[in-house]
């Protein structure tokens, strides 16, 4: 005997969460002899009675608790499945709308992103690098962007924000300098040379000082208002640079710039995901912050919004 339909659980599985044959029947909109039709079939292919027929309310029998049981089971299944199928469906041909700070796109996202592209290729990407956080943020608040990732977040903000990782920050030289000769260098060993910072509040910067303050070291401050900018200071030996690593690989990699491990220093970096508040991502986008997750490590859970 052939086994019963989808439909047919479908059926007997409303009959009992209504408690009335009649009402099943309306909520498939069709007539109450179709519903008893459905019933009996299953009563003949489990040889048993599955529902008590009162005056006022239809019942499942024991055999029929059971089947119910089970059939909620493979209902709820079926539907799980349906929803992954749909979401594979999504992450292979939707399209991935987020926006960046300078300072955040410049170094962290590129690598994830190229990596997304050869694993999803029937994705469009609509990504926009903007020159602030603020910016940034108003890309989300504008339905432009599903997401940004940015190095700072004000309380104020009527964004969800969630910290997603923090990046360390390196202290950076270029071959020549002083502190190249030093064999331990510590915290204390930066107070006669001048350090190279982006601008208050990137990158960073009040961690930076307050390590400083912390120890009590008062090195000459020189701030530049671009990454760039420090890296060329950098370069050029003006002084000590404390970047990203991402932002400096290419000028490690070569020689051109050397890092410096500095005991009792580790600056770092958070970096924020900004949505709107109890909206859900899309897959594609989903996708996307899980694979920067992985490659950069989970920090937290919503802080505000």
């Amino acid at each position: 005997m052939k086994r019963p339909s989808i439909h047919q659980l479908e059926v007997f599985c409303k009959v009992v969460q209504l408690e009335s044959m009649a009402r099943a029947a309306e909520e498939f909109s069709v007539a109450p002899s179709s519903v008893s039709m459905q019933i009996q079939e299953l009563e003949r292919r489990f040889r048993t009675p599955l529902l008590v027929r009162g005056p006022r309310r239809t019942a499942p029998t024991a055999a029929g608790t059971v089947l119910y049981t089970q059939a909620l089971a493979l209902l709820e299944g079926l539907d799980a499945v349906e929803r992954e199928l749909s979401q594979l469906g999504a992450l292979e041909s939707g399209t991935l709308r987020f926006a960046a700070s300078r300072t955040i796109g410049a170094g962290v996202v590129r690598p994830v992103l190229q990596s997304f592209e050869r694993a999803h290729p029937n994705v469009d990407i609509s990504y926009h690098v903007m020159a602030s956080s603020q910016q940034a943020k108003t890309e989300v608040l504008d339905e432009r962007a599903e997401f940004a990732l940015v190095g700072r977040a004000a309380p104020d903000w009527p964004l969800a924000v969630t910290p997603l990782f923090e990046e360390p920050l390196v202290v950076a030289i270029c071959p020549d300098h002083p502190l190249v000769h030093d064999d331990l260098p510590t915290i204390e060993s930066l107070a006669p040379h001048v350090l190279l910072l982006r601008e208050f509040p990137v990158l960073g910067h009040e961690r930076i000082k307050r390590l400083l303050e912390q120890s009590g070291v008062r090195p000459t401050i020189c701030e530049f208002g671009s990454t760039e900018a420090v890296k060329a200071a950098a370069l050029a030996g003006r002084g000590v640079a404390v970047l990203p690593r991402t932002t400096v690989a290419d000028e490690l990699t070569s020689g051109a710039l050397l890092c410096c491990s500095v005991e009792g220093f580790e600056p770092y970096r958070a970096v924020f995901l900004l949505s709107l508040p109890n909206t859900p991502f899309s897959p594609v986008a989903e996708s996307f912050v899980c694979l920067m997750r992985e490659r950069y490590g989970a920090l937290g859970q919503p802080v505000s919004g």
